[in-house]
């Protein structure tokens, strides 16, 4: 009985004193042959080692603005995963533009709203066909696209925007451009901007002038 009284008041001091990292244990026998336990030095009595104590950072509780806040951040940039963009749309060229390219390269001034996520892929589509040239999604509202070797002629493109996993998210309204490209079927120009001329073909039994 006495035994199990002294291990449940020692268990009793050692917890409340947990929480001080410097404190000291100190222990003797009394007169009457008890066990005592204290923090306060005695001429008969011993220190008592101490095992390491666990600590716990504090947490900071976030305030109800805070949780909210976060909540709607959340909550809008799944949104923006599920439901696409308020504006998707080419701002250069303009809709039925001429555009000289005789590398065929026709580069496109995009804008989104919002900005274009990190989640997302933005594409094009050209005449029906999905194009391999890509911008992966930034977090900003104004992207360029290059398109490159363009055959001349007339060409309908629009945006495509896609999510990590291929799948449409998105379409925009089409456009239509011209590229034009020299060809040597032009008459000839002079000057550093000349067009080449097709070579010309020797008359039957003469030589070309």
């Amino acid at each position: 009985m006495l035994r199990t009284h002294l291990c449940w008041a020692l268990s009793a001091l050692l917890a409340s004193l947990a929480g001080f990292a410097n404190a000291q244990i100190y222990t003797w026998t009394d007169a009457q042959g008890n066990k005592i336990y204290s923090d306060q030095p005695h001429p008969d009595s011993r220190q008592v080692d101490l095992p390491p104590t666990n600590t716990l950072e504090s947490v900071v509780p976030q305030t109800p603005e805070a949780r909210q806040g976060a909540q709607n951040r959340n909550e809008d940039r799944q949104g923006q995963l599920n439901s696409g963009y308020r504006t998707l749309e080419i701002a250069s060229p303009k809709n039925d533009e001429g555009i000289r390219a005789n590398d065929g390269n026709l580069t496109l001034t995009i804008n989104t709203d919002p900005p274009l996520s990190p989640g997302h892929i933005l594409r094009a589509n050209v005449d029906g066909e999905m194009r391999q040239e890509a911008v992966a999604g930034n977090g900003q509202s104004t992207q360029r696209l290059t398109l490159r070797e363009l055959d001349r002629g007339s060409h309908n493109v629009a945006l495509v925007v896609t999510n990590t996993r291929g799948e449409e998210v998105q379409r925009s309204q089409g456009i239509t451009v011209h590229i034009q490209r020299t060809s040597i079927l032009q008459p000839g120009r002079t000057g550093p901007n000349s067009a080449p001329q097709a070579p010309q073909i020797p008359a039957p039994g003469g030589t070309a002038p």
